[in-house]
């Protein structure tokens, strides 16, 4: 029964990888700044960020997408269903300094993009291990940026999880503080 749910796991990865388009939207920018400033400051194409215009975009959604078709995209019930298997992996939230409120998937460590290779090898010492990154919601760029920073550094098998802990609370799953 355990290699059916991991099965079924595996498939949902795969599948939900081709199926979520997670697209900036203009109409939440003020979100974004429980993420990054510098992404607020210079993200809007047109710097109109209340705009819900359909032909406002911001500069970075073209290469978030680019980031996630090459690494992988969860969605929640795919993210939730390899937790409750019991599939190994690692999960990280890639919030930091004061866009970090403590909240956590239970089991999810920190890390970010501006971590050393040494401290990432500490938590990461398999670079072929399934990894999993997230961050505050579907505008955030840390997630992104810490897949980026992982592929750089030789890491495999990484997947992101782009409605970040926002998401993850929406759809009533559990979490963890830890300050």
């Amino acid at each position: 029964m355990k290699y059916l749910t991991i099965v079924v796991a595996i498939l949902m990865i795969g599948a939900s990888a081709g199926f979520l388009h997670a697209e900036a939207g203009c109409s939440s920018c003020a979100s974004v700044e429980s993420c990054s400033k510098s992404y607020t400051e210079d993200a809007c194409v047109d710097d109109a960020c209340t705009s819900t215009e359909a032909g406002h975009n911001h500069k970075e959604s073209a290469s978030k997408e680019e980031a996630r078709s090459e690494t992988g995209v969860l969605d929640t019930v795919g993210l939730k269903t390899l937790i409750d298997s019991g599939v190994p992996m690692i999960v990280l939230d890639a919030r930091s300094g004061e866009y970090d409120d403590g909240k956590r998937i239970p089991g999810a460590l920190s890390l970010n993009s501006e971590s050393k290779p040494e401290e990432i090898a500490k938590v990461l010492p398999n670079k072929e291990a399934l990894v999993v990154t997230y961050c505050a919601n579907l505008q955030c760029p840390a997630s992104s940026a810490l897949n980026k920073h992982l592929k750089s550094l030789g890491y495999s098998n990484l997947r992101e999880y782009p409605e970040g802990i926002q998401g993850w609370i929406e759809a009533g799953n559990p979490v963890k503080s830890v300050k």
